[in-house]
């Protein structure tokens, strides 16, 4: 009997593995993974001879800014040609780089940090960086049990790269996550740990700050579980916390993640009932968008995923506990929350240890508000307990499932996970019911990466629609920029452009004529052509073969990353001779003919190989077209 199992757990390691579920295909340049989809083998982390060069399907990294290797990394958020990234613990605050960077991504391929936010708050922001419109705040996570809970609000609407701080105070609680609404008038703060509600019936659960004057900010409402209905405040007094926070457009809506579950991170269960209560809980705040007098927090709606039961892999939810939460309107209109669970050994990601956590992501129609419905539950299969044996026999460490990002807030299409020791996973949520994994990425370590250990992405992920870039930060290895590289997915590869005319005048004009794109409606294989002749050079290009199309990311003079330009490159020659080139154009709207004033249309041409020849300008006489398909 004893050598049947041995032969039967031999066996298993010979047999074939297991593949994920990934609908991603492997193109040129792809290092797919070589075990279970979100999985990475002790053998090939820890390898002495090749080391760990990451793996990934259908996406490539474009910039990278390590950021000095700080570690620790909280928040990213964007706007115009800026990114601005926070930090969590642990950090030391005395340090000049501890604090929120601010980049210039004005080149995305050679992103720039300029300068880093220390005030207060900005100190130490981690997921309570948040940035609406032109006002971006940030609330201290306050680590002590002592500290100021400090809070800071600027203004990005001139210079990006200079944000005017406009005012410091403080809030009436811990920051652990937090939510600008979109008006920009309101936040919501959530703390994290502390003292349960059994222990302290005064602990503050959300506390909200009125942000109107964003010089004068004003504490406006604290609110706790204990102003649910009485048969609800059953189900949440086991859980210490509360998690994660978003509202819907207009802010009459408040959705917040019950932490319901894991016991190692304090969410479950404080009072020893051994109750799961992973849930979504709905609140009307339109006392508060409104700035009703006496404003209340009143009850909606709860769904619990311990009690649905729709998922027999979740089991008794005593494994996890519920973590991110995000409102956004899908493609056909349809309003759903997005969430995460959280697990420590999710956090861990070993393969002795992940396998005893259950963590999935979770889609929740809230057309019905009073009874938030699950439709669809997206686990990779290094998270299925189906595959634990595998785990545990091929030594495969896994992770979870942890931060959210999309492509489209009010138009989803892409969701981006940002996953704990599983790098970024691409989801397409086209058939709600059905997500498919489209493409991945996992970054190879940094020289602060400990020994035995697979760096992770840390924060929301956020999409630049203007560029079809994402952003992500891995938590030592500094901000880094992805894209799609499949043009179903990235819009920006769908994109056209020609143009005819000349740049320059007299002597030293520069005639040009072009055209770039993909055939089959943008979705086909690459085409185009450029002839350019510098009169006063004695120049003359002719590119003949286009090797690349998308949006603009390497530096380009003044044609800077835009919906309106386009980046292609491709190969020909320089008078004659073999060479490569990169061109980049800007369509300013412009159809400038002899004695017509219109806004100036621009060109860069830059020789890569063979030459060193670069031009740009103007456009004078002529046309520039781009467009998007």
């Amino acid at each position: 009997m004893k050598q049947a199992s041995v032969l039967a757990a031999a066996l298993a390691l010979l047999s074939p593995v297991a593949q994920g579920a990934s609908f991603c295909v492997p193109g040129p340049g792809d290092l797919p993974e070589t075990t279970l989809q979100g999985g990475l083998t002790t053998a090939k982390r820890d390898d002495p001879l090749v080391p760990f060069q990451g793996e990934r399907c259908g996406m490539r990294q474009v910039g990278h800014e390590p950021l000095a290797l700080r570690g620790s990394f909280g928040d990213i958020q964007l706007i115009g040609l800026c990114a601005y990234a926070s930090m969590r613990d642990p950090s030391d605050l005395t340090l000049p780089t501890t604090g929120t960077a601010v980049i210039d991504m004005r080149v995305p391929s050679a992103p720039v940090w300029t300068q880093t936010l220390r005030t207060p708050a900005m100190q130490r922001a981690y997921s309570a960086l948040e940035l609406q419109k032109s006002t971006m705040i940030a609330a201290f996570k306050d680590f002590g049990p002592m500290g100021n809970n400090w809070f800071d609000i600027y203004d990005v609407s001139g210079d990006c790269l200079n944000p005017k701080h406009l005012a410091t105070t403080t809030t009436a609680s811990g920051n652990h996550d937090g939510w600008l609404t979109p008006d920009t008038n309101t936040y919501y703060g959530i703390p994290f740990g502390g003292q349960t509600i059994q222990q302290n019936p005064a602990r503050i659960d959300v506390h909200v700050l009125d942000m109107t004057d964003k010089a004068k900010p004003v504490h406006l409402v604290n609110w706790n579980r204990l102003q649910l209905p009485a048969e609800l405040q059953a189900r949440t007094l086991a859980t210490r916390n509360f998690h994660d926070v978003s509202t819907n457009d207009d802010g009459t809506r408040l959705y917040l993640a019950l932490y319901g579950g894991n016991n190692a991170l304090g969410g479950f269960p404080a009072d020893g009932s051994g109750r799961c209560a992973n849930g979504l809980l709905v609140l009307d705040s339109s006392d508060i968008a409104a700035r009703r007098a006496n404003p209340q927090l009143r009850y909606i709606g709860f769904v619990s995923w311990c009690d649905q039961q729709i998922d027999a892999d979740f089991g008794d939810g005593s494994t996890a506990a519920a973590h991110a939460t995000e409102f956004v309107i899908h493609e056909n209109g349809t309003p759903y929350i997005l969430s995460t669970d959280e697990s420590g050994a999710g956090l861990d990601g070993e393969w002795n240890a992940h396998v005893r956590q259950r963590t999935f992501s979770r889609l929740i129609d809230i057309s019905d508000e009073a009874n938030p419905r699950i439709v669809a539950t997206f686990k990779p299969d290094v998270n299925d307990p189906d595959n634990a044996t595998q785990v545990m026999q091929q030594q495969i460490n896994g992770g979870m499932l942890h931060y959210i990002g999309f492509d489209d807030r009010y138009k989803m299409r892409l969701v981006f996970y940002a996953g704990a020791n599983q790098g970024i996973r691409v989801v397409d949520f086209r058939d709600p019911v059905n997500p498919k994994e489209i493409a991945y990425y996992k970054a190879p370590p940094v020289a602060t990466t400990r020994v035995g250990e697979n760096d992770f992405t840390r924060p929301d992920p956020r999409y630049d629609p203007d560029n079809c870039l994402i952003y992500t930060g891995w938590n030592q290895g500094g901000l880094r920029i992805l894209e799609l590289t499949d043009p179903e997915y990235n819009p920006c590869m769908r994109r056209l452009t020609f143009g005819i005319g000349w740049i320059g005048s007299g002597r030293k004009r520069i005639d040009f004529g072009f055209e770039a794109d993909r055939s089959h409606h943008g979705h086909g294989d690459l085409r185009g052509l450029l002839a350019l002749h510098d009169h006063g050079a004695g120049a003359k290009i002719q590119l003949k073969k286009v090797t690349a199309l998308g949006a603009v990311h390497d530096a380009c003079g003044s044609v800077l990353p835009a919906e309106n330009a386009v980046q292609f490159e491709g190969s020909g020659t320089f008078n004659g001779k073999p060479a490569t080139f990169r061109v980049c154009v800007q369509d300013n709207n412009a159809r400038i003919f002899p004695g017509k004033k219109s806004p100036q249309s621009r060109l860069h041409v830059a020789c890569t190989s063979g030459c060193t020849y670069s031009v740009e300008g103007a456009v004078q006489i002529g046309i520039i077209e781009v467009k998007q398909r």
